[in-house]
């Protein structure tokens, strides 16, 4: 499916392709990539939106113009964007699961999954709580109409659904563990090779976190930002994925040491050739640059390959024919064009450049010249 959008944020104009089974966004801050991942989400989850999805009838541009449900995405009536949707032959050809999305699910990992880790139960005491005020208000108002505009800012939406969605689901936690999904070992391997430890939930529904060389399970607040970070995506692995969803994740390389990164990009590659659709955004040049090794050595002959994998420690590949990338930059959306070596991003590539420049002017000048 291809998506046209109009004045979104800071997006004036751009055009993406989802038919991708890996879709990623870069670009600098403040150029609109939480934007597109809450659209994304939001045309996947809002079930009046699904009417709007590929169907074999759907090959022309279909306009997304309902205000109300945009307004339900974003959690702000400033936003007017034009959407337009057009099922491409790829989403047919490929029998991606646009079709009968109603068997599959989403998930989405905003940023803010660090902080939500650990205060998602106290946003929702505090909801209960304003809630439970409000209500003994109206049993004592008078004048409702003038009490409901004293009130109004406490009954709107402060996040967009995804982050919305996000809170319920750790909320949720102490249900959801009751269920075990066919990825369950995934999320051991996730554990094994990033956490260095396991993740779980306690029978009140906090996440809890036992080191593979310590006695002691940790409650969340003090395990690494790392185990903060990833916690929700292993318990997303561990009980509720399913083949064929779709997961959103924004930043996976947040608090990584540039090592935990790469592992990062292998593990979303592995998931990739596991049936998932994923789409990212990512600031990381080591995320970037791994991918590409993957996607190098979807070329390799299968001697080269497991020589490669035995002295650098691969175990997975990626084709470049299901990898997207877009570049936001200047109001626009620029497709990045994937080759057989992977792809670049420009700014990224020039900042390095820069770094290494004035580190070389800056020695030579202190440390050469004397």
């Amino acid at each position: 499916m291809e998506i046209q959008i109009e004045n979104l944020g800071p997006i004036k104009q751009g055009k993406i392709d989802l038919s991708k089974k890996l879709i990623i966004f870069t670009g600098k801050n403040n150029t609109g990539k939480s934007y597109l991942a809450y659209l994304i989400y939001g045309l996947y989850k809002i079930k009046e939106l699904k009417n709007y999805l590929c169907s074999d009838e759907n090959e022309f541009w279909n306009v997304v113009n309902n205000k109300k449900l945009i307004t339900q995405i974003f959690a702000s009536k400033n936003l007017v964007p034009i959407i337009k949707l057009k099922c491409s032959n790829s989403d047919k050809n490929q029998n991606l699961f646009l079709n009968n999305f109603s068997k599959n699910s989403i998930m989405f990992f905003p940023a803010e999954r660090t902080a939500i880790n650990m205060l998602a139960k106290k946003v929702f005491i505090g909801k209960a709580s304003k809630l439970d005020e409000i209500s003994q208000r109206i049993l004592v108002e008078e004048d409702i109409e003038s009490f409901i505009k004293s009130i109004k800012g406490d009954l709107l939406p402060r996040y967009p659904l995804g982050i919305s969605d996000y809170i319920y689901f750790i909320n949720d936690l102490s249900q959801i563990v009751k269920n075990d999904s066919e990825f369950y070992d995934f999320a051991d391997e996730i554990e094994s090779l990033l956490l260095q430890g396991k993740v779980s939930v306690s029978e009140y529904g906090d996440i809890k976190f036992k080191p593979a060389q310590d006695i002691q399970t940790l409650n969340i607040h003090l395990a690494s930002s790392m185990v903060k970070s990833l916690s929700g995506l292993v318990l997303y692995f561990r009980h509720i994925a399913k083949p064929g969803d779709m997961f959103i994740i924004d930043e996976p390389e947040l608090n990584l040491h540039p090592d935990s990164q790469l592992i990062v990009a292998r593990i979303l590659a592995k998931a990739v050739n596991k049936g998932f659709k994923i789409i990212l955004s990512t600031h990381s040049d080591y995320i970037i640059k791994e991918f590409n090794n993957m996607i190098m050595l979807n070329n390799a002959s299968k001697s080269d390959r497991k020589a490669i994998f035995e002295h650098y420690g691969y175990d997975t590949i990626l084709n470049p024919e299901t990898v997207g990338a877009y570049f936001l930059s200047e109001s626009t959306i620029e497709p990045i064009e994937i080759s057989e070596t992977g792809f670049s991003v420009k700014t990224m590539d020039a900042t390095i450049d820069s770094l290494d420049n004035a580190m070389e002017g800056i020695y030579y000048r202190l440390f050469e010249i004397k």
